[in-house]
C-alpha cells in the first residue's frame, strides 16, 4: 500500500502549528514576567504581538476556532495597552488558562470533540467581563468596505497606501489573500481596489495562482509593525509595500464619532513608479531560516555517521597500500568528512533556553496550588546540547522542580520563623564541562532529612537497620522505584515515582546525578550528561587485544608508566607528574583483561569531577571521530561504557565514560576503608565484562 504524500497545505499547517506552540511558551514567559512588574509596557505589548500573530495567521491558514477564541484576548491586551484596562492577576490567570487550550487546539489531529468547548467558553466569557467587552451579533461581525471603526480619546490616526501582491506560490501555502484584507480592515478604516490587469486569458489560468493585486488606503492609529503582522507569515511569498501617506494628515476626531475608508481615497488616485499588471518574482529576499523535520535531521546525522564509520576504514586499507594517490584521496575525504561531521552536530546543537522557559508556568502554577511564594532564576540558558538530549530532559527537569516545590522549599510561616525570605528561590543553571553539560536544580528550601530519608527506605525494606550509609549513598535513595517521604499521597507528589524516573532518563542518555544538600540552606541536584548522543572526538587506545576510546575532549595528556615509577610508589597506584600526585586505574585490572602488560604503559591523564585521574593502557594508538553505537539491553547496566564504535579494521571499540570509572574508584576506596568488597555496585558483578563481548 502506497503512503500517502501530505499536501503543500498541510505542510504549511503543520509550520503554522509549530510556530504558534512557540509563540505560546513566549506568551507564558512574558504573562508570568507582566504577573511581577503589572506596568512594563513592553511586556503588554509583546503579549498583544503574540495574540495577535496567533489570531491573524491561524483564521489565514484555516484555523477559525483558533482565531475566535484568540480575538477577545487580543482585544483585552489592546485595552490594556490603551490603558482602558489594569493588568490583575485574575487577567493573567485567565490568559494562561487559555494558552493552555490553544496549546490544544494546535495539537496535530486533535479530536474536536474530545477539546472542552464549555471550558474555553467559560474562558472567554470570564475574559469579557473583566474586559467590558461586548459580544457583537454575527451579522455585526462582518465587515466590509464601508464598515467603519470607533476612535479612542488621544488616538492619533495615519493614512498608510498598501500595495500587496501575492506571488505565485503564495496559494500553494493555504494562504487566503482575502482573510488578510479583513484581517488588515480590523486595524482601521480601509479602501481597496483590486488591480485585475494581470488575469490571464481562461485557457491560460491557473487555478492555484493568484494574479489579482490590491491597493489599499488605510487610515489607523496602528504604526508600520502592526501592518506588517498582518502578512507575517506570507512576507517571503508576496511583493508587498507600505508607506505613510505624508500628504495626508489626520488628528484624533472627538471621541465617538467614526471614520469612513473613502477620506483617503485620493491615496489611490496617484501612480506609482514603476507598477504594472504583471510582477516580477524571480529575486525574491532569501530567507534567513528553514525549517527542517527533525526525523530529516536525524537521517542526515545517520547518514553522517555511517559515512564517519566507511572514511575510517579507507584510511585503514590506504594506511596498507603503498599508493599515493590512494593516500591522497583518503585525506582527502578525511577532511570533508570531518567538516560535515561539524557542520551537521552544529545544526543539531541548540540553546536550552526554550526548554528552561517552559518551567516558568510550572513554577507559578505550583506556588499558586501549594500555597507558597517561589521564583524561578535562570543562568546559562544559551548554553547548547544536542537537541536529541534536549527532547529528552523535560521529564526529568519538571520532577526536579516539583519535588523541590514541595519537599525542599518550606511554608511561609516556617520561612518566616527562620529568618529566611518569604519568597523562595528555585534556580535552574547551565555550563558546558568538556563533552559533557551540567544541568543543576537548586533551591533555598530545608535540604533533604538524612535522617527521615534512611528511616524510610528502612521501613520500605530499601536497606538493612544494621547498615551504616555515607551522605551520596543515602541521597541515592532517592531515587529508588517508589520511594518517597511524603507521608500522604497529593496531586504533586507522593507516589515515589517522579525521582525514578529522573534517574532512568538519565542512565538512559548516558548521564550522572549528584547531589549535594545543607540543612536549612537547600538542595542542588546536578545532572552530567553527553553534549552529543551521536559523534564524539576520542582517543583510540588498547589493552591487549582489547580496543578503548576516550573523550578527546576530557583528556589532558599522555605519560610514559615504567616499572621503575611503579616501584617508587611502594605499591600505591599514583603517578608523579611535574610534582603532583595523581592516581590512576588500572584497566587491565578493571575491565579482567588477563595479558601479560608491557614493560612501558601509558597513562592517560583525565579531568573529571573527582580531579585528575589516569587511565593505564598498552597503548595510545591515534586520534579518531567516533559514531556512537549502543551496546544493548542486554550491557544497560555497565555504566562506565558509554556505547561501542567500529574501527576501520571493523574491530568493535568500546567508549569509556571517564567520570563513571573515576566515580567507581572513589566508591572501592570508600569500601575497601570500611572493610566492604568493592568488586560488587548496586548488586551487579563487575567482573568480567569481555567474556560477553
Amino acid at each position: 500500500m502506497s503512503q500517502a504524500i501530505p499536501s503543500t497545505t498541510d505542510q504549511f499547517k503543520q509550520s503554522f502549528r509549530e510556530e504558534a506552540r512557540e509563540i505560546v511558551i513566549d506568551l507564558e514567559s512574558a504573562l508570568l514576567a507582566l504577573n511581577e512588574n503589572h506596568a512594563d509596557l513592553e511586556l503588554i505589548g509583546q503579549v498583544f504581538r503574540g495574540l495577535h500573530t496567533i489570531k491573524g495567521s491561524g483564521a489565514m491558514f484555516g484555523f477559525e476556532d483558533l482565531a475566535a477564541f484568540t480575538h477577545n484576548l487580543e482585544t483585552a491586551f489592546d485595552r490594556v495597552r490603551s490603558g482602558q484596562l489594569d493588568v490583575s492577576a485574575e487577567l493573567i490567570d485567565l490568559t494562561l488558562a487559555a494558552l493552555d487550550q490553544i496549546r490544544a487546539m494546535l495539537q496535530d489531529g486533535a479530536d474536536k470533540s474530545a477539546l472542552n468547548s464549555s471550558t474555553r467558553d467559560e474562558i472567554l466569557s470570564k475574559v469579557q467581563c473583566l474586559a467590558g467587552i461586548h459580544t457583537a451579533r454575527a451579522d455585526e461581525q462582518v465587515v466590509s468596505s464601508e464598515a467603519a471603526f470607533q476612535i479612542s480619546e488621544g488616538e492619533s490616526l495615519r493614512a498608510w497606501r498598501i500595495h500587496f501582491a501575492p506571488g505565485p506560490e503564495m496559494m500553494l501555502c493555504g494562504a487566503n489573500p482575502l482573510l488578510l484584507i479583513r484581517e488588515l480592515r480590523q486595524l482601521g478604516a480601509a479602501s481597496v481596489h483590486a488591480d485585475l490587469s494581470g488575469v490571464p486569458a481562461l485557457e491560460l489560468l491557473d487555478a492555484e495562482r493568484c494574479y489579482v493585486t490590491w491597493d489599499i488606503a488605510l487610515v489607523t492609529s496602528a504604526g508600520e509593525d502592526a501592518i506588517r503582522d498582518v502578512f507575517i507569515y506570507v512576507a517571503d511569498s508576496c511583493e508587498l509595500t507600505i508607506e505613510l501617506d505624508a500628504s495626508s494628515a489626520h488628528a484624533a476626531p472627538e471621541p465617538g464619532t467614526t471614520c469612513v475608508a473613502d477620506v483617503t481615497a485620493q491615496a489611490l488616485e496617484e501612480p506609482r513608479a514603476g507598477r504594472g499588471g504583471r510582477r516580477n518574482y524571480d529575486t525574491p529576499e532569501n530567507m534567513a531560516s528553514l525549517r527542517v523535520p527533525a526525523a530529516k535531521l536525524d537521517q542526515f546525522v545517520d547518514l553522517v555517521g555511517e559515512l564517519v564509520t566507511v572514511q575510517a576504514r579507507l584510511s585503514e586499507v590506504a594506511a596498507r597500500c603503498d599508493d599515493p594517490d590512494v593516500a591522497a584521496v583518503s585525506e582527502e575525504i578525511e577532511r570533508l568528512t570531518a567538516s560535515l561531521r561539524e557542520n551537521s552536530m552544529n545544526i543539531r546543537m541548540l540553546p536550552i533556553r526554550a526548554t528552561f522557559e517552559k518551567y516558568r508556568r510550572l513554577v507559578h502554577d505550583l506556588a499558586r496550588d501549594l500555597g507558597k511564594d517561589v521564583e524561578l532564576t535562570m543562568e546559562g540558558a544559551d548554553t547548547e546540547l544536542d537537541k536529541s538530549v534536549i527532547d529528552q530532559l523535560g521529564d526529568p527537569l519538571m520532577h526536579l522542580i516539583r519535588n523541590s516545590m514541595d519537599h525542599g522549599i518550606e511554608p511561609r510561616a516556617v520561612r518566616a520563623a527562620s529568618g529566611k525570605r518569604p519568597t523562595a528561590t528555585i534556580h535552574l543553571s547551565a555550563r558546558h564541562s568538556g563533552a559533557s553539560v551540567l544541568i543543576a536544580v537548586s533551591d533555598d528550601g530545608a535540604g533533604i532529612n538524612v535522617d527521615a530519608v534512611r528511616s524510610r527506605a528502612i521501613e520500605k525494606g530499601l536497606v538493612a537497620a544494621d547498615v551504616s550509609l555515607t551522605e551520596a549513598e543515602t541521597y541515592a535513595l532517592i531515587f529508588e522505584a517508589g520511594f518517597s517521604t511524603a507521608k500522604q499521597v497529593t496531586d504533586v507528589s507522593g507516589r515515589g515515582v517522579g525521582m525514578d524516573v529522573v534517574r532512568q532518563r538519565v542512565d538512559s542518555l548516558r548521564g550522572s546525578i549528584d547531589v549535594v544538600s545543607n540543612p536549612g540552606a537547600g538542595t542542588q541536584v546536578t545532572l552530567r550528561l553527553p553534549l552529543t548522543l551521536a559523534i564524539i572526538d576520542g582517543l583510540l587506545v588498547s589493552v591487549g587485544d582489547a580496543y578503548f576510546v576516550l573523550p578527546l575532549a576530557n583528556t589532558l595528556e599522555c605519560i610514559e608508566l615504567t616499572a621503575e615509577d611503579i616501584e617508587r610508589a611502594n605499591g600505591k597506584q599514583v603517578a608523579n607528574v611535574r610534582g603532583e600526585l595523581i592516581p590512576y586505574i588500572r584497566l587491565r585490572q578493571h575491565f579482567n583483561i588477563r595479558t601479560a602488560r608491557p614493560a612501558i604503559e601509558q597513562i592517560m591523564v583525565v579531568e573529571t569531577e573527582e580531579g585528575r585521574y589516569g587511565f593505564v593502557v598498552d597503548q595510545v594508538l591515534a586520534n579518531c571521530q567516533t559514531v556512537i553505537k549502543n551496546l544493548g539491553r542486554f550491557y544497560r547496566h555497565v555504566q562506565v561504557v558509554s556505547g561501542a564504535t567500529i574501527l576501520g579494521n571493523g574491530r568493535v571499540a568500546l567508549i569509556l565514560d571517564p567520570e563513571r570509572l573515576a566515580q567507581d574508584a572513589v566508591r572501592a576506596t570508600l569500601h575497601r576503608s570500611r572493610g566492604r568488597p568493592d568488586t560488587v555496585r548496586n548488586g551487579r558483578q563487575r567482573d568480567g565484562l569481555f567474556s560477553n563481548v
